[in-house]
């Protein structure tokens, strides 16, 4: 059995040059006749103008932080003032069945801005930033509704750099880095001097007091490289580590590396080509939780800005990340997989009298569903002609049973790990990994009821007693094919 994966990466090369192209011609129109897409038509407006008591949105969206897990470590645990202004009395909700739709960072992010899975927005891995279909995305949907719309942090990796983000009336983008990073201000090369998340922070808050001097809403989308590793020197070797800053560089973190799996028999070839130890994983996991207690400052001092303003009551706000991390589970690092470490991201919301304090723990919630919600609480219904979105709102009842996720190799960044597509519901998870030319090479079934860690590929374990019936195995590769060709409400389901 085959389910549809990449276009060949020449195909997609010659697009992203086309696109590039087009932006680049974009950019020699008088500015009032700027496209707000790349390489196609402006897309028709949404409302004129947001209505006066639209809400503010900020959008504190981290990179490689995963969620809480059975057994495990919380990682918010140490943004103790991020959950004080997020999850304190009478403030918001901590969604703590939240995944992401595709656990690479340019596809993870472009899922969130575009509401859409990577096989409806086009960019489905490092490489096709520059496919990013701007004018359907979050930013170009609040501009075009009157929003002033800000920027700070990372956009997409691989998006031109002489390019500034598309609808941010005002942009200081980084690609990466703890300390004295490049970066771009409004398209104008410079350094951001210091430490990358407290200047990022600093900027932020320099964007809303502009915007709080004028009239219009605003979105702000700060996007630090917290917790995200560089290559660092430890006893006189490169390895990887997120970066503290000075003041957090021995903050006790204690014992956070996964639970090792003593047996990966079951697993796909190139899981087991990977062998991660439980060293290796601590001396990580410590560096990204005490990268994140800067992150926990920013933020607050952010929130403590909108709060003196008088403003904060009326401001939606999001934090979350665009994958998970694996700390040494199924002996591996990074993300890029189908597993839970890889997939599951904390997600917190906050809207006084719009979203319901508290902890929901069953609603199955996926990044697709931030710029639905986004677009609701704005009261902005997406132009005619715009694509269907692929989410579902937060503001409103759930119809989603079933969380699907999908990766695609990446022929220049991870040629190792092979394609993949992933369908779980609240009790089992069901994966298949293909070859090149798209058949099916590997199969994974996990009971999550029995066996969270996912230690147990019920499939790929020594004895056939304990599969599932055949006829859940087909029913379940069904809904994966429908899913893998999903678009619009096609995909809540």
């Amino acid at each position: 059995m085959r389910t549809p994966l990449r276009t060949p990466l020449h195909i997609r090369r010659r697009r992203a040059a086309a696109a590039v192209a087009a932006m680049i011609a974009g950019l020699l129109m008088p500015l009032g006749q700027q496209a707000a897409g790349t390489g196609a038509a402006a897309a028709p407006a949404a409302a004129p103008a947001a209505a006066a008591a639209a809400p503010n949105v900020f959008i504190y969206h981290l990179d490689d932080l995963r969620d809480a897990l059975p057994g495990g470590v919380d990682p918010l645990q140490f943004m103790p003032k991020t959950r004080g202004w997020m999850l304190g009395v009478n403030q918001g909700r901590r969604y703590t069945q939240s995944f992401v739709n595709d656990p690479s960072c340019c596809p993870s992010r472009a899922s969130m801005m575009t509401g859409r899975y990577p096989h409806n927005n086009g960019v489905i891995d490092q490489q096709d930033g520059a496919l990013f279909p701007s004018q359907y995305s979050l930013a170009c949907y609040l501009d075009r509704a009157g929003y002033a719309t800000y920027i700070a942090g990372k956009f997409l990796t691989t998006w031109p750099k002489a390019q500034r983000p598309p609808c941010f009336d005002h942009s200081s983008v980084i690609w990466g880095g703890y300390s004295n990073v490049a970066a771009r201000v409004d398209g104008v090369a410079r350094t951001a001097s210091g430490y990358s998340t407290t200047w990022l922070g600093n900027r932020g808050r320099e964007y809303l007091t502009q915007a709080l001097s004028g009239t219009a809403p605003f979105l702000l989308y700060e996007t630090p490289q917290a917790p995200h590793w560089v290559n660092v020197t430890v006893n006189g070797a490169t390895t990887q580590r997120a970066v503290p800053d000075a003041k957090y560089a021995n903050a006790p973190v204690g014992t956070c590396s996964g639970v090792p799996e003593p047996d990966r028999s079951d697993k796909p070839a190139y899981v087991r080509r990977q062998n991660y130890t439980t060293a290796q994983a601590q001396g990580m996991c410590a560096s990204q939780l005490r990268a994140i207690m800067t992150a926990d400052d920013e933020f607050a001092s952010t929130m403590q800005l909108l709060s003196d303003r008088g403003v904060l009551a009326n401001t939606l706000v999001i934090l979350s990340s665009d994958n998970g991390y694996l700390w040494g589970e199924h002996g591996r690092w990074e993300k890029f997989t189908p597993y839970e470490p890889s997939i599951r991201t904390p997600l917190l919301a906050r809207w006084p009298g719009h979203i319901t304090q508290g902890t929901d723990t069953s609603r199955l919630v996926t990044l697709v569903d931030i710029l639905p919600t986004v677009l609701q609480a704005a009261g902005i219904s997406p132009p005619a002609g715009a694509p269907a979105l692929d989410g579902e709102s937060l503001l409103g009842a759930s119809g989603r049973t079933t969380v699907y996720a999908e990766y695609d190799v990446d022929e220049v960044a991870n040629p190792n790990i092979p394609s993949w597509r992933m369908i779980r519901t609240r009790t089992v998870k069901y994966v298949h990994t293909y070859d090149a030319s798209g058949a099916i090479i590997a199969r994974e079934y996990y009971n999550l009821t029995n066996d969270p860690n996912e230690l147990t590929n019920l499939l790929g374990d020594t004895t056939s007693g304990n599969d599932p019936p055949p006829s859940t195995l087909t029913s379940l590769a069904m809904q994966l094919n429908a899913f893998a060709t999903c678009a619009g409400a096609g995909c809540v389901r």
